[in-house]
């Protein structure tokens, strides 16, 4: 008797997606031994004056893993070839493109999407931000039907990881990236033999994380402190939460909460001392130990404070 056949040998998947969390999904695919017969993802993007070439974490694994890849600016112009591959599924993580009805149509089995949120809160493209910056104490990934609304699909499964009061977006997009492999490992095979239900997403619970803009990075001292933490533990390591000092962006990272009430104006330095900058907002003064003057380095405000330190105490930041 021949050796067992791995029935996910038979299958043969389109990968789509793009950035860093993409890859452990794509990874789990071909540890689990599913035939990945292409990937897609964005095109290339240019940095800096030297217009340099940026390939995208999932076109770097593709190439090393040498799998075939397209990076189509808009999905419709593979149509073709995806109709030559006979895909049994698509497998989206983070793609970034709309995918239409002609194109999701073309699979036997359709389309499923790993979302990084516990659907129905968190559609759209920046959940594990989103979830920092307002203070949730959970999130998740799921495995969904892509149906033509942005992630509006029946969800099929999930897992749920909490949300640490010291997590950054950094810290929790590494647990999420193990998350999205798990889920993909695990449970994508008992979603194509139907060992799972597809639950439709209740609308009146649906929330939304679109991309994060400029104005969405902007440090608006006259909140409430936890307020101020959330955004800049959400934005951090990047892109950054910022505020202005005499005409100097200055982006904040690593804030504390303190007990002290704010007795000054929101966006006073109140204190500056080895621990950081004491900066008053609605109620209590936070504590920033980090920080990154616009055209320097981050540094702490320990490192900085003993000339190098070009703010001074009393002074706004706006």
């Amino acid at each position: 008797m021949g050796e067992k056949r791995n029935c996910c040998e038979n299958k043969k998947i389109v990968f789509m997606g793009t950035p860093e969390i993409a890859t452990f999904a794509l990874k789990a695919l071909l540890e689990k031994k599913y035939n990945v017969v292409a990937v897609v993802c964005q095109p290339d993007k240019f940095s800096g004056r030297k217009k340099e070439i940026i390939f995208s974490e999932v076109k770097k694994f593709a190439i090393e893993k040498n799998i075939l890849f397209f990076q189509p600016t808009k999905i419709k112009e593979i149509k073709k070839n995806l109709i030559d591959l006979n895909p049994f599924a698509f497998v989206t993580c983070a793609f970034g493109q709309f995918i239409p009805e002609e194109i999701l149509s073309i699979p036997e089995f359709g389309c499923v999407n790993v979302h990084a949120s516990l659907l129905p809160k968190y559609r759209g493209g920046a959940p594990i931000h989103w979830a920092i910056i307002n203070g949730e104490t959970k999130t998740g990934v799921c495995l969904m039907k892509t149906v033509k609304k942005m992630d509006a699909g029946p969800v099929f499964c999930q897992k749920i990881i909490n949300i640490e009061d010291t997590d950054t977006t950094s810290s929790l997009f590494k647990k999420m990236n193990n998350l999205v492999y798990e889920i993909v490992f695990d449970d994508l095979e008992k979603v194509f033999n139907k060992e799972y239900k597809p639950i439709n997403q209740d609308e009146s619970k649906v929330s939304f994380a679109y991309n994060i803009l400029k104005e969405n990075e902007k440090i608006d001292f006259n909140q409430k402190s936890i307020n101020i933490r959330n955004l800049i533990r959400g934005l951090s390591d990047l892109p950054g939460a910022y505020c202005e000092y005499q005409k100097k962006k200055i982006k904040l990272f690593n804030c504390e909460l303190t007990n002290n009430e704010s007795n000054n104006e929101a966006g006073t330095i109140v204190k500056i001392s080895k621990e950081g900058l004491e900066i008053a907002t609605l109620d209590f003064n936070i504590l920033v130990k980090e920080i990154q003057i616009e055209g320097k380095k981050r540094n702490f405000v320990k490192e900085l404070i003993n000339g190098n330190l070009e703010i001074k105490e009393n002074d706004l930041l706006k």
